[in-house]
């Protein structure tokens, strides 16, 4: 990001300074009614450009807006909405300012500033206005417009007429998968867990109470009650599901995205872990039609040749009949090893998400993406994964790489500890022997702090 400044409003209507004169013609594709400076166009939600860019959407949205290609990016803060902003004019003034409720004439901040009318693309906050955009044009008009979308994903317009809205309209909603409420659980309670779609991406709702009952520490909750906005989204959803996956209460929201594929998320891991976050496509699993709850685990006794299940789930439905069971990591959790100078750790997540990482008191590195498994026999189990986010700190230095790499790592159980071979990052050496942190926690508080 480059320098930022500070200026008042005042300052950021002042006419630009242009070489021509005229209203120059719009881009082709856009058309343009009197009165319009500016269009705006709502794209969806990606966790940062990086995700964005390497989104299956990101294809088919350059193909609308060829802009997209050559449009400036502007980070406006911690946010996860989208907007392509195109002027009007090829020689506007446009500056994109920071904007909210805090926010004065004399400490608002500029994220971007240009002469030149180029297009733009804002990633903006969930729900709040914290970017406001100020254009000028070459015969001195001016606007200001703070992008931003109402509850059902519309573009909020100005009543002025100066923004043109051309976003893509939201995906029709899957009928009878918009809200699910995960229900009673025991003595006529209630967990407190429930899913709705809104405006393209789907919304949390937990509360604390009702955990406690479960025998989760109060502390231990790090989801507040409320609503809670899903990471990993990457685009837009179109249908939501919540279902219990497991021998015992493990209520998983399950997504459609517009484009057909499926993702998933563990409700009670993020109420422990934070959150929540859906997992990467799921493998084998496209154009759902639905979902519902079941038995699986299915196995036949050979005497009695009665069937029995040895867990609940969740199976996506397509239009052709499929029953597809939703994938579920059993054995997530931290994974450490120990070391003269330091420690690695490998975190895997029931949504199938992943951390390695390496410390010692000098340097730390880590990446994180997804994974997931190819195949496994007996007690080796082998994966895939892809690596979004790798940063490193060493000699007080920062350094963040978000170029995609894939690899594959291999597991080997060992008694209550893992044997991982890891291929395509060096974060740490393969062969490395991991334990699971609980069980290793259990032995330092018990006086063993050997394995």
């Amino acid at each position: 990001m480059g320098k930022r400044f500070y200026l008042g409003l005042a300052a950021l209507l002042l006419p630009a300074l242009v070489a021509c004169s005229g209203q120059p013609a719009g881009p082709v594709d856009i058309d343009w009614q009197e009165g319009e400076m500016v269009a705006v166009g709502f794209l969806g939600y990606y966790d940062s450009f990086s995700a964005f860019e390497n989104a299956p959407s990101y294809l088919q949205l350059t193909k609308k807006y060829p802009q997209i290609v050559e449009a400036a990016k502007v980070d406006c803060g911690v946010g996860r909405q989208i907007y392509l902003v195109i002027p009007r004019d090829p020689m506007a003034s446009l500056a994109v300012n920071e904007d909210g409720e805090y926010v004065t004439d004399e400490n608002r901040e500029v994220y971007y500033r240009s002469e030149e009318g180029k297009p733009v693309l804002l990633l903006n906050n969930w729900y709040e206005e914290n970017s406001l955009i100020s254009i000028v044009d070459n015969e001195g008009h001016a606007a200001l417009y703070t992008p931003a979308i109402d509850t059902s994903g519309s573009l909020v317009v100005p009543g002025d007429g100066s923004v043109h809205d051309i976003s893509l309209p939201m995906p029709e909603p899957m009928k009878g998968f918009t809200s699910f409420d995960y229900g009673e659980i025991f003595d006529g309670g209630d967990l407190g867990i429930s899913v709705r779609l809104e405006a393209g991406q789907p919304i949390l709702t937990s509360s604390t109470e009702p955990l406690t009952q479960l025998g989760y520490p109060e502390e231990s909750i790090v989801l507040a009650d409320g609503d809670k906005t899903f990471g990993g989204i990457n685009g837009l959803c179109k249908g939501v599901f919540l279902g219990d996956i497991g021998q015992d209460y493990n209520p998983v929201v399950c997504v459609v995205m517009d484009n057909g594929d499926v993702k998933m998320s563990s409700v009670l891991f993020a109420s422990q872990y934070g959150g929540p976050d859906l997992s990467d496509a799921l493998p084998g699993i496209k154009d759902a039609t639905g979902f519902e709850s079941g038995p699986a685990g299915e196995w036949v006794d050979p005497e009695s040749g009665e069937t029995f299940y040895e867990y609940q789930s969740v199976f996506a439905l397509d239009a052709r009949g499929g029953r597809t069971e939703i994938p579920y990591f059993a054995n997530y959790g931290v994974y450490r090893a120990p070391r003269e100078d330091g420690e690695f750790e490998v975190i895997l997540t029931p949504d199938w998400q992943f951390a390695f990482r390496s410390f010692s008191p000098d340097r730390a590195e880590m990446c994180n993406g997804y994974f997931q498994e190819l195949e496994s026999e007996d007690d080796v189990f082998k994966f895939a994964f892809r690596q979004t986010t790798y940063s490193r700190f060493e000699d007080g230095n920062d350094v963040t790489d978000e170029t995609v790499r894939t690899g594959t790592f291999t597991a080997r159980e060992k008694g209550l500890s893992y044997v991982v071979d890891l291929s395509g990052s060096d974060v740490f050496p393969s062969g490395t022997e991991f334990r699971d942190a609980r069980i290793m926690d259990s032995e330092a508080d018990a006086g063993y702090e050997d394995f």
